[in-house]
């Protein structure tokens, strides 16, 4: 097999993969939640 042939099928599944894997990612709702201080829980200081 030649031998650019061959490297060029596996950056071509590579793109894919990486194509496949950002798109889970945005469609996963995990992510989307982010830790910002108005989802933090609030503590008062008690002396």
């Amino acid at each position: 097999m030649n031998l650019h042939l061959l490297a060029g099928v596996g950056v071509l599944s590579l793109l894919i993969a990486v194509s496949a894997w950002r798109e889970a990612l945005r469609n996963e709702p995990i992510s989307r939640i982010r830790i910002t201080p108005e989802n933090m829980p609030q503590f008062k200081d008690k002396e």
